[in-house]
């Protein structure tokens, strides 16, 4: 229990620091330029990563994350994709507003880049927070959506595993800083904001999302749901609760990781999502 707890107490950054380290790995060749840029979004400026041609693909980071969470699948999924990586609202390098931090506001921060980038449709690929923006989105803009993936997502606080939901309620200020603000101390314009964005992620993790039966029932894109069978944040039926709950969803679980998967295993990772949005 102390080793789960251990790793509770660095839901999705712990590792994201490796991925920025990772992400120095993409080579920036004539056939293979990663494109940068801040977007204005009504009351943000959103940072976005593009590589590659060809359908669109949007990845969505975990919490306290970034564009720099994918190197693998960024490598892997540009060879035949346009894959574009922004940050969420308030996180890296993507500014903050006075505005409480939720899973539908960014999904209609994402709805609106979508708008900016002249895009009518892209496949959404979210893992963690980032599964949980995907959800939203396919619930409020089915026609955005041309096949979902969710990895590591949840529907409600009550799919987070006990030991996550008592750190969320009984931790420090300074520790939440400490175990989630590190990829954004690495990355973020304004890093003395640190301690209002990690209370923002804290208080929504505790309360959101909130997706009901029916909710999920609405979903009419392609989806695929996945977890790791060593989950160590999500409990670990949710993932099975929530593809009953979405018709015709597929689900597949990873074998021998949990909530790491892009970064432990990213072969079988990227194996799987490619096959099902090749799949008809």
């Amino acid at each position: 229990m102390k080793i789960r707890l251990q790793r509770a107490a660095f839901p999705v950054s712990i590792l994201l620091v490796f991925a920025a380290c990772a992400s120095a790995f993409l080579s920036h060749t004539a056939s293979a330029v990663t494109k940068t840029e801040y977007i204005k979004l009504d009351d943000i400026s959103m940072y976005v990563e593009q590589r590659g041609s060809g359908e669109p693909i949007i990845f969505l980071h975990g919490g306290m994350g970034s564009a720099n969470s994918w190197p693998d699948q960024v490598e892997f999924f540009s060879k035949n994709y346009r894959v574009i990586t922004p940050d969420s609202r308030g996180q890296a390098r993507t500014s903050d507003s006075k505005a409480p931090l939720t899973y539908h506001l960014m999904a209609e921060d994402t709805v609106h880049l979508m708008d900016k980038l002249n895009i009518p449709s892209a496949y959404i690929v979210g893992w963690s927070d980032g599964g949980n923006i995907g959800i939203d989105m396919a619930i409020h803009h089915p026609e955005r959506v041309k096949k979902l993936v969710a990895y590591g997502a949840n529907i409600n606080p009550a799919g987070l595993q006990k030991p996550f939901l008592d750190y969320l309620r009984t931790v420090t200020p300074e520790k939440m800083q400490r175990d989630n603000g590190r990829e954004y101390l690495a990355l973020s314009p304004t890093p003395e904001h640190l301690p209002v964005m990690a209370e923002k992620i804290r208080v929504m993790w505790l309360a959101e999302p909130n997706f009901s039966a029916a909710d999920l029932a609405k979903i009419t894109s392609p989806t695929l749901i996945m977890d790791g069978q060593q989950e160590e944040l999500i409990r670990p039926d949710h993932a099975k609760e929530i593809a009953a709950l979405i018709p015709s969803a597929k689900l597949v679980m990873l074998p021998n990781v949990g909530h790491y998967g892009t970064f432990k295993t990213p072969k079988q990772w990227n194996d799987a999502v490619a096959n099902f949005l090749k799949a008809n």
